[in-house]
């Protein structure tokens, strides 16, 4: 059974229902052809949704590891996929670039004019910019 909801207005409200647009949409209302209307519609949705509520159920009971049987359907192929591209990556040939490690010295002293290290070894040659940097920092 539907109940229909009936607002109460104000008494001292100037406005009121409106009785004409009230008495309008009462002709585009489906219960007004057929009284039985919504009881049919109502259970037609129950029996449409009878599937996606039973699943709804069930989820309650689910557990952690049934989730992750469920996500093994698409974890396992994604890891399997990213496991032979890291293995194609790592067994292609890598003889044509050699690669050549840079030392620390190397690095700090790759775009320095002169002679860095014997410099700063030195305590007797002051003048030089990066003698001077390595005393002070």
């Amino acid at each position: 059974m539907i109940t229909r909801i009936s607002h109460d207005f104000d008494s001292n409200d100037d406005l009121g229902p409106d009785l004409e647009l009230a008495e309008a949409f009462t002709h585009f209302d489906p219960e007004h052809q057929d009284p039985s209307y919504w009881y049919r519609f109502r259970q037609w949705i129950l029996e449409n949704a009878a599937g996606e509520l039973a699943r709804r159920r069930l989820v309650r009971e689910l557990t952690v590891g049934d989730v992750m049987t469920s996500w093994a359907r698409t974890v396992v192929p994604a890891a399997l996929l990213a496991a032979i591209v890291a293995g194609l990556l790592l067994t292609r040939d890598q003889s044509a670039v050699p690669v050549r490690p840079v030392g620390i010295e190397e690095l700090l002293v790759s775009e320095v004019e002169g002679q860095t290290i014997p410099a700063a070894l030195a305590p007797s040659e002051t003048s030089d910019a990066v003698a001077f940097a390595s005393e002070v920092f």
